[in-house]
């Protein structure tokens, strides 16, 4: 994992129905955050999308790849310092043999900042 205990901990895995809920904590004094930005601080969108990979491999067990994504959206800015504790929400259908499709939100009680539809390849 690249950003695990790095760049967030995981304090809670929810599982109910047809979605998993990670409660996690953005770590705002991670490094990269001193050139992205240095005064107002943004979670890069290419960040959020592998800690979505990262949650979905901390699900299935295995390594996993990004092989397509059919619809993200960048909803609103994931400030670290404005918004430390966030919920990764992933719909995941494993109907496919070796592949992994993904609805995914990374949301707080105020905001939406991501909804991505993704697919991924076991490797």
């Amino acid at each position: 994992m690249i950003f695990k205990d790095k760049l967030y901990k995981i304090l809670d895995k929810i599982e109910e129905q047809d979605n998993i809920i990670f409660n996690i904590k953005i770590l705002k004094n991670h490094s990269i955050f001193e050139g992205h930005f240095p005064k107002n601080p943004v979670t890069p969108g290419v960040v959020q999308m592998e800690i979505i990979k990262e949650l979905v491999k901390e699900c299935h067990k295995e390594n996993i790849e990004l092989i397509s994504v059919s619809n993200c959206k960048f909803l609103a800015i994931l400030n670290p310092e404005k918004n430390e504790l966030i919920n990764v929400i992933l719909k995941i259908n494993t109907a496919e043999k070796n592949e992994i499709k993904v609805t995914s939100f990374i949301k707080n009680d105020d905001n939406v900042f991501l909804k991505m539809n993704s697919i991924y390849s076991k490797v």
